[in-house]
This record gives C-alpha cells, sequence and structure tokens, in this order.
C-alpha cells in the first residue's frame, strides 16, 4: 500500500476534513432543517392517502437497511390505520427482493397494494404483474436503476437535491414517514441504518445519525438499548453490537425467520424481551461458526493463488461473505468463498480497492445461475459442474490490483494524547464521504515482544504502545507505523496505537 503522509502546520480537524476535501462548516448539521415539503414527498403521500381504503402488502429486503425500511413503513401505515401487513423474503429459499410468487401472494390474500422497501427499483416484469392483477404499485429503494419502474408512485434519492441524494431506504422511508409527524424511533432506525449501509455520512445522513445519538442518550428506545446491552451509545458500540445482532437472523434463519425482526423493533417495550434472546443466541452462534469457518478456510488457502477461491460443504451460505471479508482483510487479494450444496455452489466474493471483482467476474457470468454485486463485492450461485470452468477463467485472465494512495496524517509521538482521539471523535460521524483518518508515526520505540508469540507489540514512551494483529509484522523491517488510536483497554491514562500498516 502507498500512502500519502501529510504533515501541514494546521490543526488536526482541519487536516481531516482537508484529506476528505470537506468543507468543516458543512459537518455542523446543529441547524439542519429537514425539508419534508418536497414534491416529491407530496406526490407519494397523496397516492398513498387516496389509496388508504385499501390492504397494503410491504416487501422488504433482509438486511439492516431493509428490516429498519419495513419496520418504519409498518409504523407509518399503522398510524395512518391503513390496513397492512409485511414480508421479508427468505435468503435462501428466495433471494433478494420481490418475486412473481410473492405477487401472486399478495393477489390472493385480497391485498390491494403492494409496496416495496430496499428493493423493487429494477422488479419490472414483477411489478408489471402486479399491475396485470390489480394491485396498486409502490416503491421505496435506493439500488441504482437503468430506467425508472412503472408504478404508482416511486421514491429514490436519485429524485431530490444534493442534501439528500444518497439516502439508504430506512433514511428515505424515516424522511417520508417523519414528514406525516415526527418520531425518534423513526430517526433512531433510518440513522442505524444508514450507519449500516455506506452511504455518505454528510447532509441529511448527517443529520440522521447525530440525530440517532441524541435520542438513544436521552430516549429509552428499547429494542436498541436491550440489544446494546452495557455498551455505551455509540456509533462504533451500534456498528460492533447492534447492526450484526440485526444482520445475523437472515444469515442463519433456519434458527429463526427475520421477519420477527420487524416484529422485535416494532415493539418498543417490553414485549420485544421474547425475541430478545433469540436474536443474541443467534449472534453469538454466528460469531461462533464464522471463527471455525475461518480458521477452515485458513487451511484452504494457497498462498500462490492471487485470486483466491474456496469451496467446502462446510461453509454456511449465510457467512460466506463475512469469511470473504476476513480473509481480503489479512491477504488484501480478491477471495471467492463458496458453499457447496448436494450440487451447487453459492456464495460471496471480495476484491481489495483498485480491483473491480464484479466487472472482473461479469466477462464469465454465463457460468453462474445468479450473479450480482457490486465493484468490491459480489454474490452468486452456480452449478457444481461449472466449478472448473471458473477456475480455468480466473488463471487464463490476468488482472490487476491497481494499487490506491492512502491518506495518513503525521504525528509526532511525544504530542500524542488522550485530546487528540477526542479532536478526531469531535467530527464523528466518519464514512462513506468523510473517512476515519489513518494516523501515521515515527517506527522508534523503546522496547517490544510478541503476544503469544504472533502478534509484535511495540512500548513506545510510557503512555503510548502500539500493536499489531498481523503476524507477518513480525520482525519486518519499517521507519513508520501506519493505524489508529484508541484509549487502552486495561490501563487507564494509557494509549493503544493499533498498527495497520508497517512502512
Amino acid at each position: 500500500m502507498k500512502y500519502r503522509i501529510n504533515k501541514d502546520n494546521l490543526s488536526l480537524a482541519e487536516r481531516i476534513c482537508n484529506i476528505n476535501n470537506v468543507d468543516i462548516n458543512n459537518l455542523d448539521v446543529s441547524n439542519f432543517e429537514v425539508d419534508y415539503n418536497q414534491e416529491i414527498i407530496n406526490e407519494f403521500k397523496n397516492k398513498l392517502l387516496s389509496n388508504s381504503d385499501k390492504r397494503f402488502f410491504i416487501v422488504g429486503d433482509y438486511d439492516c437497511d431493509g428490516i429498519c425500511a419495513t419496520t418504519i413503513i409498518k409504523r407509518l401505515l399503522e398510524s395512518l390505520n391503513i390496513e397492512c401487513n409485511y414480508y421479508i423474503p427468505s435468503r435462501f429459499k428466495q433471494g433478494y427482493g420481490l418475486n412473481k410468487d410473492i405477487v401472486k401472494i399478495a393477489s390472493d390474500n385480497n391485498f390491494g397494494a403492494l409496496l416495496c422497501v430496499d428493493n423493487g427499483a429494477v422488479a419490472y416484469e414483477q411489478l408489471e404483474y402486479a399491475k396485470e392483477l390489480g394491485l396498486k404499485t409502490f416503491v421505496i429503494d435506493h439500488h441504482e436503476y437503468e430506467k425508472q419502474v412503472d408504478v404508482d408512485a416511486f421514491l429514490h434519492p436519485n429524485l431530490f437535491n444534493e442534501n439528500y441524494s444518497d439516502m439508504c431506504a430506512a433514511g428515505l422511508c424515516a424522511l417520508l414517514a417523519n414528514s406525516f409527524k415526527e418520531d425518534s424511533i423513526n430517526i433512531v432506525y433510518g440513522g442505524l441504518a444508514t450507519l449500516a449501509d455506506m452511504v455518505t455520512v454528510l447532509n441529511y445522513n448527517r443529520f440522521l445519525l447525530k440525530r440517532m445519538i441524541d435520542i438513544l442518550n436521552s430516549e429509552d428506545v428499547l429494542p436498541i438499548k436491550y440489544l446494546l446491552g452495557n455498551n455505551p451509545v455509540s456509533y462504533e458500540s451500534l456498528s460492533y453490537n447492534v447492526i450484526p445482532k440485526i444482520n445475523a437472523v437472515s444469515r442463519l434463519e433456519d434458527m429463526m425467520n427475520v421477519n420477527y425482526v420487524v416484529r422485535y423493533l416494532s415493539e418498543n417495550n417490553q414485549e420485544c424481551l421474547k425475541y430478545l434472546n433469540k436474536i443474541e443466541e443467534i449472534n453469538t452462534t454466528r460469531k461462533d461458526l464464522t471463527r471455525q469457518m475461518s480458521s477452515l478456510a485458513e487451511r484452504l488457502i494457497d498462498h500462490n493463488e492471487e485470486f483466491i477461491v474456496l469451496k467446502s460443504d462446510v461453509f454456511a451460505e449465510g457467512l460466506c461473505g463475512l469469511i470473504a471479508n476476513k480473509i481480503l482483510s489479512e491477504y488484501g487479494k480478491p477471495v471467492l468463498v463458496l458453499s457447496k450444496n448436494n450440487n451447487e455452489l453459492k456464495g460471496s466474493g471480495r476484491s481489495p480497492d483498485g480491483f473491480d471483482i464484479f466487472s472482473y467476474l461479469s466477462k464469465t457470468k454465463e457460468l453462474f445461475n445468479a450473479f450480482g454485486g457490486h465493484n468490491q463485492a459480489v454474490g452468486l450461485s452456480m452449478d457444481y459442474e461449472n466449478y472448473d470452468k471458473l477456475i480455468d477463467f480466473i488463471h487464463s485472465n490476468n488482472f490487476e490490483v491497481e494499487e490506491k494512495e492512502k491518506d495518513a496524517l503525521y504525528l509526532k509521538i511525544n504530542d500524542i494524547d488522550e485530546s487528540v482521539i477526542n479532536d478526531i471523535e469531535e467530527l464523528a460521524p466518519y464514512g462513506h464521504g468523510f473517512e476515519k483518518p489513518l494516523l501515521c508515526i515515527d517506527g522508534t520505540y523503546s522496547s517490544s515482544f510478541n503476544i503469544k508469540g504472533m502478534y509484535p507489540k511495540f512500548i513506545l514512551n510510557d503512555k503510548l504502545e502500539a500493536i499489531s494483529f498481523n503476524s507477518s509484522h513480525i520482525n519486518k523491517d519499517f521507519k513508520m507505523m501506519i493505524g489508529h488510536l484508541r484509549k487502552d483497554d486495561y490501563h487507564r491514562n494509557k494509549l493503544s496505537f493499533l498498527i495497520e500498516d508497517l512502512i
């Protein structure tokens, strides 16, 4: 990895904004006024209300964004006294989004309107089929499309101005729902999905994220409070202690139907407790299985291969993406992890910055029964008999991972104290469009040792230590350390520098 080492003589806040090309004044959203009276929102509201006599069937998606979006719309329709039900398809049996079987179920059960959330933007045939059956059709989605679907009402970030142009589905649903009546729970679920779904953390999204934290610190949103447990309210804690639990259920759907998570989030009272233990159990199982399968994956890796492809009937289909992420972070190579079930392979691929795995594998998509994704992540299924053809394609089609430069802010070791962490956190939330900065420090240290013989630890001074969890860093020659700073978990008044790279 190449780095641009920033040594500007400016405040830390100014340097963070400069490397992100963001005006520091745009980070303050305390006076952001949400425009609930936009024409596109009013059009959707009018269509919704003019069909309020119909029964609505909500079709969602099984990730955090889709689950939160489904919950927000369910609560909205109920508040408007519009009869509704909801359904999130099975990740494994039905896959992503709307299909004709779901449309038929809605029609056969006397629903008069179909409302897709976090899906539907490219469901051209399915929505046309719904119209043929006499259903009114509504879509709230943020996925890209080539042409706009022909529906009765459509909400998409592409239709909004730049302040709202990169919303996730739940953020979009929160905007719509709160245009009727402001509800703090809508903001919390919209913010949570925004944190989970890798959309920009500026403008309206930043408002949602900041307001979410304020609400969680001042009000009891019990479904989130229970998932947090004893952990503090913070972006980091929500990312590690709440979002993975919501996502885990669809990954291990044999343990619990994902539709129950909508019911859990909808109950802001003690009733939600009856689902909590099962969600926690599923997440614990998810972590245990991911560790076991990652260990197996490590043993299967051929380190001579530049594109890592792993297959096993031990891999759980819903965990392939998590395993691929772990291998990618460890080796920095494109990786495909496939679960074998009878004569079919299903799995996920991930790639580093500088390599478009979606475009690369699109060249041989005739081998796949299903294929989708974006430049750094794909999902696919294929017949087992095509596996060797896929490997042949990879071996015969060379590729390069373009080496990209990353910015790192240089800090003198003796200038590092807790105020540096405070200055960085003051500018949170970080994410797409405003990345948390990498830090760079001199590689001088007074002593070092290896923890468990695997992880090098360096004593920099009496208040600062550095540690790497990459065993390849043992005995490596370097002049500088690249990483992040955090408070020491075990020693008050000490700081830890978490090493990502040694250069």
